[in-house]
């Protein structure tokens, strides 16, 4: 037997062990919150197969990640539950205790919320992704690079010109600037935002002029 098999082997009896300690446990205690005798072996079965589910789910790797990270929740919540029900259960039965109301309401909202749990689970496992729509590449994107990355067109390509200072001043005079805010605007003295405004009367007389004409 290799040290595998003999893991796995302890494994098994530890899970089987627990899981008979921890069912009779969980059914004396619905015993005692007021559950019929029949009934009461199915509060245990529900909080083993959540805590089981969401184990499988969360350790699984194959879901999506919000499905695991509830799945997680929902495992060790249900651990959790099961330690403190286990507790309280044999703290009860050793001191001949009555459980107070607010855990006879506790334990049998168990199976509901359990139930509500595990649905909702099963519709984060089912969700399917959101297709994000795909980037198709352009041939000529490709084929038009050299080894460098760089477009085999630059060399050829007209150089992109920056606007002169007098399509800036015709920009701003048509914004209805002054000769004093016009050269602070241009970095220019106002002699030569004079000049400016001077030429843009101009011409925007000789186009109505033209206008007219047409």
């Amino acid at each position: 037997m290799t040290a595998r098999s003999g893991l796995c082997a302890l494994l098994l009896i530890v899970a089987a062990a627990a899981a008979v300690l921890s069912f009779a446990a969980l059914r004396d205690l619905a015993l005692v919150c007021g559950f019929a005798a029949w009934p009461a072996w199915l509060l245990p079965v529900v909080v083993d197969a959540g805590a089981a589910a969401g184990s499988l789910v969360w350790l699984g790797g194959w879901a999506a990640e919000p499905a695991r990270r509830f799945a997680r929740a929902l495992a060790l919540g249900l651990l959790t539950l099961s330690v403190a029900a286990n507790a309280l259960g044999h703290g009860l039965e050793a001191y001949g205790l009555a459980p107070p109301w607010w855990v006879v309401v506790v334990v049998s909202a168990v199976a509901p919320a359990v139930l509500g749990a595990v649905v909702h689970l099963a519709v984060l496992v089912g969700r399917r992704p959101v297709d994000l729509p795909e980037v198709e590449e352009s041939h000529n994107d490709v084929v038009d690079l050299d080894e460098n990355g760089l477009s085999r067109w630059w060399e050829t390509a007209q150089p992109v010109s920056e606007p002169t200072l007098t399509d800036r001043a015709q920009v701003l005079i048509a914004g209805g600037l002054g000769r004093r805010r016009l050269a602070k605007e241009l970095g220019v003295t106002e002699h030569e935002a004079r000049q400016l405004l001077e030429a843009s009367r101009h011409t925007d007389s000789g186009d109505r002029i033209e206008e007219d004409a047409s």
